[in-house]
């Protein structure tokens, strides 16, 4: 009897041993920064518009750890963008290595926010990395979510500003993010972080028309791009993105993730500053989608 309850009881922790790293790891681990830890994140993004295929771009980041005032943080330098469409490419190297450096921290004291826009050609690399690190960001809340605990809805929505003042001279949305957790296993946990429009409209619309319910979700995107001459063409609509991310367990960092990002919308092209007037209403449907890389060194 005693036999059989030990030989029991050594499989029973054999068992216990080799669920442990899962059960450890089934919610994403707390980043870890070393001062000095160079990286690179390689982003590619594909474009359709209105079911058609416009192209892609391939841009990298060099990522550096720093410590500023007391807080690990990475410190950002774009070093290269390709953009292909069909057989010809181009180099905007020169482009991306305009955008200033700039910094953000995944750790639970850090802050990744949204640097200045000033460089117009970079705008969407610019946004569309942070959104990255904002998707795991601990404000966040991705570390809410676990085996155990699989979704965590923030409760208030959040607006953002993409605007450059220079080619988009006006850019607002507003969303509600939720954590959903995946898998997870010894090297690393994934979980899917969705971006969509909060139950009721949360814009300040610049046009009463902007708060009348296009599709099925209320509008949460307006945006104001430069047009030809004086003129500009106004977009607003539907904005849906979602994140699924790998992260490593033992640093914490984003291994890879990726992006759906949908917008259905109206435009109107070559409007007036005042948004009257205007050559003609079209629909615009724009898909991307989008690939993060983690690239040691």
């Amino acid at each position: 009897m005693n036999r059989l309850y030990m030989r029991n009881f050594v499989c029973m922790c054999a068992l216990i041993t080799l669920l442990l790293p899962v059960i450890a790891f089934s919610q994403i681990a707390t980043r870890k920064y070393k001062i000095g830890e160079r990286y690179k994140y390689k982003l590619t993004t594909e474009t359709w518009r209105n079911d058609k295929y416009t192209g892609k771009t391939v841009s990298t980041a060099e990522h550096q750890v720093v410590n500023i005032n007391g807080i690990l943080s990475e410190e950002i330098k774009w070093i290269s963008k390709i953009t292909y469409n069909g057989s010809a490419s181009a180099s905007l190297d020169s482009i991306a290595q305009k955008v200033a450096p700039y910094r953000i921290s995944l750790l639970p004291n850090g802050k990744v926010l949204l640097p200045a826009l000033t460089v117009s050609e970079m705008v969407g690399e610019v946004t569309d990395l942070n959104t990255f690190f904002v998707a795991v960001a601990p404000a966040s809340n991705a570390g809410k979510v676990s085996a155990k605990d699989t979704v965590y809805i923030n409760k208030e929505p959040r607006q953002g500003n993409f605007a450059d003042s220079v080619f988009i001279l006006y850019g607002t949305d507003c969303i509600e993010m939720s954590q959903h957790f995946i898998t997870s296993d010894k090297l690393s946990t994934t979980i899917r972080t969705d971006f969509l429009p909060p139950a009721s409209f949360c814009l300040t619309p610049k046009l009463d028309t902007v708060a009348t319910q296009l599709y099925d979700q209320p509008n949460n995107f307006q945006m104001i791009q430069k047009g030809a001459g004086d003129k500009v063409n106004f977009f607003w609509g539907v904005e849906t993105f979602t994140i699924t991310s790998r992260i490593d367990n033992k640093t914490g960092a984003i291994i890879e993730a990726g992006m759906e990002n949908t917008l259905n919308l109206q435009m109107r092209y070559n409007a007036s500053k005042d948004l009257q007037s205007y050559a003609i209403q079209l629909p615009v449907k724009i898909k991307r989608h989008l690939k993060l890389e983690l690239v040691k060194e």
